[in-house]
């Protein structure tokens, strides 16, 4: 059970911030969201001193009370991710501080697709620091430079092509001497194939677009869909999150 506090004088805003989060749990993990709703600062300081332990929160800001109330949220839990929902009245340079430490921010006025990005990069980076590389989440990768185990959830999407396999991290590349059928058979069901030599990590998809072929993940990365593998990536997707990252156009 992930459990997430959420701070917002805007009780429509809270509820869709609830049910993005408890959407994208759900198709990130196997893990459930519980979402503690807070309408006033007085309601979140009392829960705070009842010292229950939680893992994430989202935070308003709009006036330097509430800058006080997240310095208090990340005094009480030192590990717990915060994203911040802002807007212009408050400076940035009070609540973007080393004492808040805030992983991500939504500014406000936003389109509803800006607030999915930035809680589905928020979950992101919570899972990719949440799990720690074993047998069981991670690849060995053995080549001329040494060994290299890799998390599988760092992986973006794996790609075959002369007699090697290269493995795309955000800002980096691993490769060794291998096939995609032989990889493919110790990779969790996250990892899906859209094309004959491409493999993606459904963690980090954004959309896909038939129309285009292509797969977009996070960070502006890009991966072919061919059409023969067009309808069991449709199945997949519809089959763990509904159809609402496929663009049909």
């Amino acid at each position: 059970m992930i459990d997430l506090l959420i701070y917002d004088r805007d009780k429509k805003e809270m509820e869709r911030v609830a049910r993005h989060a408890r959407d994208m749990v759900a198709y990130m993990s196997d893990d459930s969201l519980s979402c503690k709703g807070f309408l006033d600062a007085g309601g979140l300081y009392k829960y705070l001193g009842k010292d229950d332990p939680f893992d994430l929160s989202v935070l308003e800001i709009k006036d330097d009370g509430d800058v006080d109330l997240s310095r208090t949220v990340r005094s009480g839990r030192t590990d717990a991710d915060i994203m911040l929902v802002a807007d212009g009245t408050v400076s940035p340079m009070k609540y973007l501080t080393p004492d808040i430490r805030a992983c991500s921010l939504l500014l406000r006025p936003y389109q509803e697709e800006a607030m999915r990005s930035v809680i589905r990069e928020f979950l992101s980076s919570y899972f990719r620091k949440k799990d720690v590389p074993d047998e069981g989440n991670s690849i060995v990768i053995e080549n001329r430079d040494g060994k290299t185990v890799v998390p599988y959830n760092q992986i973006y999407y794996i790609e075959a092509r002369n007699k090697k396999v290269y493995f795309r991290l955000r800002d980096r590349e691993y490769s060794k001497y291998d096939t995609l059928d032989n990889v493919r058979k110790d990779l969790p069901q996250t990892f899906v194939q859209s094309h004959r030599s491409f493999m993606f990590n459904s963690g980090f998809l954004e959309r896909i677009k038939l129309s285009d072929n292509a797969v977009y993940l996070e960070n502006n990365i890009i991966v072919p869909l061919s059409r023969s593998y067009k309808a069991s990536v449709k199945e997949y997707l519809r089959g763990i999150s509904g159809s609402r990252n496929i663009d049909t156009e």
